[in-house]
């Protein structure tokens, strides 16, 4: 696993070799980097030589990737818990149920911002992020730094220790937990300035399988 860092790299150095057919020099990467000296890119480089990344040999533009680059198309985003989409009635106990790998074109500003839940109830069924709507059996990806709610997204919110995703509306001193469902039976959750409510992320993409 490579650091933030590292991995930013390694996305110059593929990109380089990319545009122009060869690899960057040490000069070249500094520049690229906004690095001082020679010698911060080097430890760079002798990192990911060191993890299998890339090899340097001992000309002017020796760097050539390794055969593990193909595999950093994906991160391993961590599955938390499962999140009620009706009422919230699941505990929001944080446990570990494993990982998926998704694309790190998707994952912006560093993979320690993200987790994914899995929605158990119908009460986002009428809800498209990216277009896909959230269902029952749903994997929802979270950024857990985005807690500004407004009345466009879905958010992910525990109330009384309890994990629940909803679209928002203010009135007053209101808040408006509701429901986007084809199913009449939801209903909105409506709390005051009082109630233990906690944000705890913005739900930025919707994963279907076999759904």
């Amino acid at each position: 696993m490579l650091t933030e860092k590292q991995q930013h790299v390694l996305d110059v150095i593929t990109d380089f070799i990319g545009r122009y057919g060869k690899s960057p020099t040490i000069e070249e990467l500094k520049n690229l980097l906004h690095q001082k000296s020679k010698r911060g890119v080097v430890q760079y480089l002798e990192a990911l030589q060191k993890k299998w990344f890339l090899q340097r040999g001992d000309g002017f533009r020796s760097i050539m990737l390794g055969n593990t680059v193909g595999f950093q198309t994906t991160l391993n985003i961590p599955i938390l818990w499962y999140a009620n989409a009706g009422t919230p009635i699941a505990y929001a106990e944080e446990s570990n149920y494993g990982t998926l790998p998704i694309s790190k074109k998707m994952i912006h500003g560093g993979e320690e911002k993200y987790f994914l839940l899995k929605v158990e109830g119908t009460s986002m069924n009428n809800f498209r992020v990216n277009n896909k709507y959230i269902d029952n059996g749903s994997y929802v990806l979270i950024n857990k730094d985005e807690t500004q709610i407004n009345e466009q997204d879905a958010f992910l919110f525990i109330v009384n220790n309890a994990a629940t995703i909803k679209a928002t509306k203010r009135e007053g001193e209101s808040l408006y937990l509701l429901p986007k469902s084809n199913d009449d039976f939801h209903k909105p959750i409506v709390l005051s300035g009082d109630d233990d409510v906690m944000v705890n992320g913005r739900v930025v993409d919707v994963f279907n399988f076999g759904n």
